[in-house]
């Protein structure tokens, strides 16, 4: 059901909420300022975003983010109806460690209060969402914590990767992937994965992946799985199996086949002549 009201939040002891907010069209939020932090991310629709100590109104339409700080009076008012995404979290939070501290000022002093992801971003901050929100509202053993880490991962995710002034081309979205993919190659990719992360077919993010990268996906994903892979083995604390795992191959023929390829020798042999 749509609301014309903000929704009201009350932090949790953990002092991390994530939550949804669905307006009519009409919504036009009382000045306001908040004693915890947020992030606003507009999942549908378009929203305006003023400060009140400022007259620029900042338009954000669907995948756009915005950054609040604690007590900064600001509004917001529906363009167009419109969905948005919440993460509160207080101040004991964003300085429980040294490194979340330091992502919040990056956020939040560097970004300007407001920016658009590119569609590999949009992807995979709804999905934390997604899952912060079903662990919180179920209730289950370590939700707390879980809500907890996905905030921090929120942030890393929003420090990290690209983001967009505008609608990103199709060259852009794939290079967004290739560098998604260059921090989590060890992870389940595979072309269709990557093509639906740019939102082209398979056939149209090969042929700009090879363009833009000078190879073929299959080729660039395996390349940096072998290199991770001889690393790991040069370094001589795991196993050759705990090697293949952590560097994102599931079946030891294939590993062994593709690290001979590459480097000449099985990988057991390699890494004793490589000690």
């Amino acid at each position: 059901m749509r609301v014309s009201r903000p929704i009201t939040v009350k932090l949790p002891s953990h002092g991390v909420l994530f939550a949804d907010s669905s307006h009519s069209g009409e919504f036009e939020m009382a000045p306001r300022q908040d004693p915890y932090h947020k992030l606003v991310y507009v999942l549908s629709g378009e929203v305006a975003y003023r400060e009140m100590d400022s007259d620029l109104v900042i338009p954000s339409k669907a995948g756009a983010l915005l950054v609040v700080p604690r007590d900064t009076p600001h509004q917001i008012a529906d363009r167009e109806p419109s969905t948005l995404l919440l993460m509160c979290f207080d101040e004991e939070y964003a300085q429980s460690e040294d490194d979340l501290a330091e992502l919040w000022r990056l956020l939040r002093d560097a970004l300007d209060h407001a920016l658009r992801l590119s569609r590999p971003a949009q992807q995979r901050l709804e999905g934390m969402w997604r899952r912060a929100m079903f662990e919180w509202e179920h209730a289950r053993v370590g939700g707390a914590t879980t809500v907890r880490a996905l905030a921090a991962q929120t942030m890393v995710l929003l420090s990290r990767l690209p983001v967009e002034s505008g609608g990103a081309s199709a060259q852009a979205r794939v290079l967004a992937v290739k560098g998604e993919i260059e921090e989590t190659f060890y992870d389940e990719w595979d072309l269709d994965r990557a093509a639906g992360r740019a939102g082209l077919s398979r056939r149209r993010f090969t042929e700009l992946f090879r363009d833009a990268v000078g190879e073929t996906f299959g080729v660039f994903l395996s390349e940096l799985r072998l290199e991770h892979a001889a690393k790991l083995l040069r370094a001589g604390d795991q196993s050759v199996t705990g090697v293949m795992f952590a560097s994102g191959f599931n079946d030891v023929s294939h590993f062994y086949r593709r690290f001979r390829q590459k480097f000449g020798q099985p990988p057991r042999t390699w890494s004793a002549d490589n000690e």
